[in-house]
């Protein structure tokens, strides 16, 4: 289990399967599985990386996922593997989050789960990595969280 900042428990779905998922690629990366890469984010996701009009609603002490999710679906995906998927939730929005070796991984599910929103994985729509990096903004916000990623990891270690 792992704690938010404000020190309430917080997990994200499939956690059960992250000691299946290792890092593809052959970079030599302090971060090397879900778990890691889930303990990492908790501590730089950020209100500028954060969907805009989230930002100011954005509690990174309590609810660090909140707005959050295309760019942490496309860093998984990066980092790990799989496919990016999407599904339309309650109001009319959409929510993005993984699939790898047949399991679905989506670190930003707790904004959903602190607030009892239902979210349904098994009707979604595979989106390719590319429409994720097409937005402008969300472009911009996953180069910040990778910056943010980068500098912190080198005083971390994983085990």
């Amino acid at each position: 289990m792992f704690k938010t900042k404000s020190g309430r428990d917080i997990s994200y779905y499939g956690n059960e399967y992250s000691k299946e998922i290792r890092r593809t690629g052959n970079k030599d990366h302090t971060i090397h599985s879900i778990d890691c890469l889930f303990k990492v984010l908790l501590d730089v996701w950020c209100r500028d990386t954060t969907y805009p009009s989230c930002q100011k609603d954005y509690d990174q002490e309590n609810d660090p996922t909140y707005g959050q999710c295309a760019i942490t679906a496309t860093l998984v995906h990066d980092m790990f593997g799989g496919t990016i998927h999407r599904v339309r939730v309650f109001g009319g929005g959409t929510h993005y989050f993984n699939q790898i070796n047949g399991h679905y991984i989506d670190l930003t599910s707790d904004q959903f789960d602190l607030y009892n929103i239902p979210l349904k994985y098994d009707i979604n729509e595979q989106i390719p990595r590319e429409y994720c990096g097409k937005n402008a903004d969300t472009l911009k916000r996953y180069k910040l969280l990778v910056g943010k990623m980068d500098n912190i990891v080198t005083n971390w270690l994983c085990s």
